[in-house]
């Protein structure tokens, strides 16, 4: 045989040993590589349902984070509107103190102001207290003094009556003296009414009914209504007054009754006259 055929014999049985060997090489590595798929194949579904299951949830955690941003969206809209109002109350409140302040400040002032016044009010106050303890201390002299000058005028006034019933005693002898000469019936009349004028002890008071004119003998006469009950008895001389106070004159009594009795007018101060409705009284001074 020949060599190169040798050769090529040799060749072509290193193929086939080398071509035995891949064949069995491939074949071990398809069935490795056929395994190997189908492990992939099943990792790859597993991992399909794995991110379909991680997927599904993401999608549920996402709906559930929608909801809560939306929960906390419509919550700061919420707390937005809450810190509107708030901002708006807070701004209300702030007029409020303004003004609450502006009104303080002014009743302060007018505090201020009433305490001024009140100041004001209370020295006014002090100075018309002082000047009326002034006006009560001089009004009390003023008293004390017109009661000096009263009672001395009522002295005074008791010594005229004093000495003006003295003139009437001494006029009244006069004029019994002229009666008694006359001879007339005028005195004869007088002289039954005559006699000693006395004063009573007790004190009587009355007033006067009637006041009348005698035109004959030129006295007046009055009518009161005291009598005999009254303890009044002829020629007793009583005072005449007015308002309790002002002496006009004395009468004597002439005629009695039971309740009434009538008298001359025996004394007229100047300038008075006697009407009806004057008091009488026995004694002066009570």
């Amino acid at each position: 045989m020949h060599i190169l055929t040798k050769v090529f014999v040799l060749i072509a049985a290193v193929l086939s040993i080398m071509m035995a060997s891949l064949a069995i090489a491939y074949s071990v590595n398809v069935d490795r590589v056929t395994a190997d798929y189908r492990d992939m194949q099943a990792a790859k579904i597993s991992a399909e349902n794995e991110l379909a299951a991680q997927r599904a949830t993401h999608g549920q955690a996402q709906a559930a984070l929608q909801e809560d941003l939306a929960a906390a969206r419509d919550e700061l809209a919420s707390r937005n509107a809450d810190t509107r109002r708030l901002e708006a109350a807070t701004s209300d409140l702030r007029i409020k103190l303004r003004q609450a302040e502006a009104a303080r400040e002014s009743i302060s002032a007018k505090i201020a102001q009433l305490g001024v016044t009140t100041e004001t009010q209370a020295r006014i106050i002090d100075e018309y207290k002082n000047e009326n303890d002034r006006l009560r201390d001089g009004e009390l002299a003023f008293r004390d003094e017109k009661i000096d000058l009263e009672k001395a005028i009522s002295d005074l006034e008791s010594q005229v009556i004093v000495y003006e019933q003295v003139k009437r005693s001494l006029q009244e002898q006069i004029a019994e003296f002229q009666r008694e000469s006359s001879g007339t019936s005028v005195a004869s009349s007088n002289n039954r009414n005559s006699g000693t004028v006395t004063e009573m002890t007790q004190l009587v008071r009355g007033s006067i009914d009637e006041v009348m004119n005698d035109p004959n003998t030129g006295y007046t006469r009055v009518r009161i209504n005291l009598g005999s009950n009254d303890r009044v008895r002829a020629n007793t001389r009583l005072y005449i007054i007015r308002d309790n106070t002002m002496y006009l004159g004395d009468m004597i009594i002439e005629s009695v009754d039971l309740n009434h009795a009538v008298g001359r007018i025996a004394f007229v101060k100047d300038n008075q006259s006697i009407r009806e409705g004057d008091q009488v009284l026995s004694r002066l001074g009570s």
